[in-house]
């Protein structure tokens, strides 16, 4: 429901303004708004300027928070959020150069850390893909190992490519001069490795010949260019046993840092953002000479509350004003819902459409009425429904800790105890399978009595939308807007007309009223035109197809009907009794995973579209308090 609202001036002692800020900060109810141009002619009013060790101040904040949000990026999060307790920080002390220079100290290590295990993952990254070789070719090494002035060149060549080994063997023979072994292992089914060795005096000659070859010789990391082959391979062994040691200990490193600091520095972010929200609050403050001027808006509720809390704490150095909302200042009064406990997980749905305007109508109390009930009659079944249930109840422990999760399950838990219900009036439990239970139908058979169930569907829809035209009445009334009155009183008028001719025509009514209704519609259509223009008549006529929108309930509903019954069917069909059960399960488990998404989808369409145009205004402004991001933070602003 939106609350009414309360259009307030605070006024006070310029020497206290900063005191008077900080105050209605902690309050956390004070909409702060720009002070109307109509007040402003009331008294010379000029905007406090900052001082300059204000702008000072402000901006080194604001460069402080940058720093601290760049070293969050390099911390972890502990798991244990920090215990929040009463503190008080002295703005001098935590905007000082001295703190901007230990935490420039904190980011140098921190990024130095970063940087070495970054270095030393990627060099294990890269020595891993050595890894296949190094085993490979290990046996081949050891045999090596004793020779001496020798260089070697270790190769990979392809399977598929086998037959290059004896040309490349015939060539380097003839540019050794036959100085030269050759050894072979296969490292996996698709390739090769070879150890090519000989006398360092025809190095030039081989790796010339390699290379117009293109044959791929295994490249070593630069970090070991400088050694001989097979002496950087054992060297590269070593460092791969090694580096994971030196990350384990990089990471101990960055966690002690992360607990020491992570939740230190979240706090000074927040305390930060507090100071220059007061700071920015300045901007919204006029005065005079002596004294300040505050302008917002807080929900009538609360301002007996803030008014003695003001009273209490400032005494007669600080006044507020409550003044008279102007009509044509209706659309800037900030929006503020509260709704009960049983109704707020509903909002969940509010939150995809923009805020209503003052003086629209939260439709989130009726959204929680209906929204369940048209989920019920669509899916209509005991068994589907107890399904349900048993889903949301498995599911609320694991979420229990996720809002937005918890609200969603609070809807379905309604959404499947109207199913039960339903079921239970329409005699369907798995389908007809209620009926071997003693189970049968109360209102109507949803599989055989179409027409009945069309016929229920459309008579909610008139209901709903005519409901929304009552509370669009309601409404208008309340906002004394005489010709919104006339407009929505001729638009029920002239729905009741057309259903009578319909009725009339149809044969339902005498054919008497069928003179009554033209009367009614050469009354009623002329006044619809005037209060409304030829808007008014498209949206009646956009009424009626809201209203015929409502059979989606009858279709879908007779639509799993109809799917319950096949999985019922070719279950009995399967000649098996375990492969029938089988069967029909999965087509249930299809049918109520269908049954979630489909009702809950069509539900809201029919909110959306077809109730809420007839009385929801959106684009109002959402009411934003005066508030600290950390509550239990006090600021001592002596500069």
């Amino acid at each position: 429901m939106i609350q009414k609202m309360s259009k307030i001036q605070i006024i006070g002692s310029r020497r206290i303004m900063e005191e008077v800020i900080e105050f209605l900060h902690s309050m956390s109810m004070l909409h702060v708004d720009i002070i109307p141009e109509d007040m402003k002619e009331d008294i010379s009013y000029h905007i406090i300027p900052l001082q300059k060790d204000e702008i000072v101040i402000k901006d080194r904040a604001e460069k402080i928070i940058k720093k601290l949000k760049d070293l969050l990026l390099l911390l972890y999060q502990p798991s244990a959020p920090q215990v929040s307790r009463e503190r008080r920080f002295i703005v001098t002390d935590i905007v000082s150069e001295r703190i901007l220079s230990d935490y420039n100290i904190l980011e140098a290590k921190l990024r130095d850390l970063h940087k070495r295990r970054s270095e030393l993952t990627e060099r294990l990254s890269l020595l891993e893909r050595y890894e296949r070789i190094l085993k490979g070719l290990a046996p081949l090494i050891s045999k090596l190992s004793g020779f001496k002035n020798i260089e070697s060149t270790g190769l990979i060549i392809d399977k598929d490519k086998s037959g290059v080994i004896p040309l490349m063997e015939v060539e380097i023979s003839r540019i050794t001069e036959g100085g030269y072994q050759i050894f072979k292992r296969e490292l996996d089914e698709k390739s090769i490795g070879v150890i090519l060795t000989y006398q360092k005096d025809y190095d030039e000659g081989v790796r010339g010949l390699l290379s117009e070859e293109g044959i791929s010789e295994i490249k070593l990391p630069t970090d070991y260019a400088g050694l001989p082959f097979f002496d950087a391979l054992k060297e590269m062994v070593r460092k791969k046993e090694e580096i994971p040691k030196e990350i384990t200990d990089i990471e101990a490193e960055l966690n002690r840092l992360s607990d020491e600091w992570y939740w230190k520095i979240e706090e000074l972010i927040d305390v930060l953002k507090d100071l220059i929200d007061e700071f920015k609050t300045l901007d919204y403050c006029t005065g005079t000479k002596y004294c300040f001027f505050i302008f917002g808006w807080v929900p009538k509720s609360y301002l007996p509350k803030l008014s003695s809390a003001i009273k209490e704490r400032f005494d007669d150095r600080v006044v507020i004003r409550e003044l008279e909302i102007m009509e044509e200042e209706i659309e800037r009064v900030p929006v503020s819902i509260k709704n009960p406990k049983l109704v707020k997980p509903f909002e969940i749905f509010m939150r995809v459409l923009p805020p209503p305007r003052y003086d629209s109508i939260d439709p989130t109390p009726f959204l929680a009425i209906f929204f369940p009930v048209f989920f019920g009659l669509i899916l209509g079944d005991m068994g589907h429904g107890i399904i349900i249930l048993i889903i949301v109840g498995l599911l609320w422990r694991k979420y229990k800790e996720r809002a937005v999760v918890q609200d969603l399950l609070k809807v379905f838990f309604l959404c499947s105890i109207y199913s039960i219900i339903f079921g239970f009036l329409f005699g369907e439990f798995f389908g007809e399978l209620g009926e071997r239970f003693g189970i049968h139908p109360i209102v109507l058979n949803r599989g055989k009595a179409i027409k009945g169930f069309l016929i229920l569907a459309i008579g909610i829809g008139v209901g709903h939308v005519l409901l929304g035209f009552i509370i669009s009445l309601i409404n208008s009334i309340r906002w004394h807007k005489g010709r919104e009155i006339i407009g929505t009183l001729s638009s029920i008028a002239m729905l009741f007309t057309l259903f009578l001719l319909i009725a009339t025509l149809s044969g339902y009514l005498p054919k008497g009223f069928l003179n009554v209704g033209i009367i009614l519609t050469i009354i009623f259509f002329p006044i619809i035109l005037l209060s409304e223009g030829i808007i008014g008549a498209i949206e009646l006529i956009k009424s009626i197809g809201n209203i015929l929108s409502y059979a989606r309930i009858m279709a879908l509903g007779v639509a799993s009907v109809m799917m319950t019954l096949v999985a019922n069917r070719l279950g009995e069909m399967s000649g098996n009794i375990v492969l029938g059960i089988i069967v029909a399960s999965i087509i249930h488990a299809l049918n109520i995973t269908i049954g979630i998404f489909s009702p809950a989808i069509q539900s809201l369409r029919l909110h959306y579209v077809e109730f809420f145009s007839k009385f929801y205004k959106p684009g109002g402004r959402k009411y934003a308090p005066f508030k600290k991001t950390r509550e239990g933070v006090r600021l001592w602003r002596r500069l």
